[in-house]
């Protein structure tokens, strides 16, 4: 059986010996989803510490047989997601959204515009990382959850407490609003290149 599936019986079992492995196993994924929210290596390790920590406190007062049925991917995500929304409301950083109108949704898909090909890239990924936090966090959470994380609208569902039709639509949407913001780039640095 893999991680996902024989871990919370374990843990149901002895918490104490079994949550190391549980931290080894889920602190790369975790630290990585918290970089994709904050940009911030520093911030995304203490979010993880403080996920860990949390998910051990919280396990410790789970009655076994709920801890048994636990599904730790999705869980762990929650937890860290919460988290880093604590974090950031501390720290005071606002997110300012940006207006987008509806309008002028079909853009044309010139090479390199494409932000579902541009994710495919693994070289232009930490740009497209970049890109991605810029988007209102509605959207940025749904992006980073599918594309990053690779989670299924399902799960994204579940994580974020949204209907499905709510996931797919943030997706779309935010997929768009990239699609904007690199045409608008690649146009930039067109000119700026015709300038030489």
């Amino acid at each position: 059986m893999d991680t996902e599936h024989r871990l919370p019986a374990l843990l149901a079992q002895d918490l104490d010996h079994y949550f190391g492995e549980l931290a080894l196993s889920y602190q790369d994924r975790l630290y990585t989803f918290a970089l994709s929210l904050t940009g911030s290596v520093q911030d995304a390790e203490d979010i993880v510490q403080e996920a860990l920590l949390g998910a051990y406190i919280t396990l410790a007062h789970y009655p076994a047989a709920r801890t048994r049925l636990l599904k730790l991917r999705p869980w762990l995500y929650k937890l860290t997601l919460n988290v880093v929304r604590n974090y950031l409301r501390r720290r005071q950083l606002l997110a300012i959204p940006l207006e987008h109108s509806e309008e002028s949704l079909d853009l044309p898909n010139p090479d390199g515009d494409d932000p579902e090909r541009f994710f495919e890239n693994t070289e232009s990924q930490q740009e497209m990382a970049k890109l991605v936090r810029t988007l209102p966090e509605q959207y940025r959470l749904v992006i980073i959850c599918s594309y990053f994380e690779e989670l299924s609208y399902q799960e994204i569902a579940e994580l974020l407490d949204l209907p499905l039709g709510t996931v797919k639509s943030r997706l779309h949407r935010g997929l768009k609003m990239l699609k904007r913001t690199m045409l608008s780039l690649n146009q930039n640095r067109s000119k700026n290149y015709g300038r030489y």
